[in-house]
């Protein structure tokens, strides 16, 4: 699906621009009129750490970078119990495996939890949320989506590798228009197909 893709590659250029959103909910993702996925509500965020403080640890010492932050049922393990948050942007890994599940099986993560309470401890305890079955997603779907939710953020995929697993290679296979020789065009990327080539659905 493409919206999978757009997801993907707008989180990894967030990361690679030093950004963490912190806060990946369907709620903070819009459709724009043209089928093109935006992320908003960035008062979460922190720009990541690549050589000494970052930009808003240098503002305010007081609010380090693994403090809560985000909806209970996105968040991720190290979240829940405020540890280190791993590689940059591992909470964000995690967040966006709560919504592509959410996109595949029409139901939140953790719904068959009726509190809060409840769901922030399985979370800790290392519990990912109830994976699609094969009839929902295809098992390169729900592989990926178990790298997204590794309990170890130091272990857990990071966006760009997710670009090159196999089955986003397979939704952009199935979304880039190839090129051709005889009128010289050129591949459109994800984020530029129109809204009328996105009803393929979860495969």
């Amino acid at each position: 699906m493409v919206y999978t893709l757009q997801l993907l590659e707008g989180l990894a250029y967030l990361h690679e621009s030093g950004i963490a959103h912190r806060d990946i909910k369907p709620e903070n993702i819009l459709l724009d009129h043209n089928g093109i996925i935006k992320y908003v509500d960035f008062g979460a965020a922190k720009v990541i750490a690549r050589q000494g403080k970052t930009l808003i640890q240098a503002v305010d010492e007081a609010k380090p970078n693994k403090s809560m932050t985000g909806t209970p049922m996105y968040m991720s393990p190290e979240v829940i119990k405020g540890e280190n948050p791993g590689r940059a942007g591992a909470v964000d890994v995690w967040s966006l495996g709560c919504v592509i599940l959410e996109m595949a099986t029409g139901r939140r993560p953790w719904a068959n939890l009726d509190n809060e309470w409840a769901i922030m401890y399985n979370i800790a305890q290392g519990n990912p949320p109830q994976l699609p079955g094969t009839d929902q997603l295809s098992p390169q779907g729900i592989d990926f989506l178990k790298g997204c939710f590794l309990q170890d953020p130091k272990k857990r995929m990071s966006a760009v590798e997710l670009l090159q697993h196999e089955w986003i290679m397979t939704i952009r296979n199935q979304v880039v228009e190839p090129a051709t020789p005889s009128d010289g065009s050129v591949a459109t990327p994800a984020s530029s197909v129109s809204r009328a080539n996105t009803g393929d659905g979860f495969y």
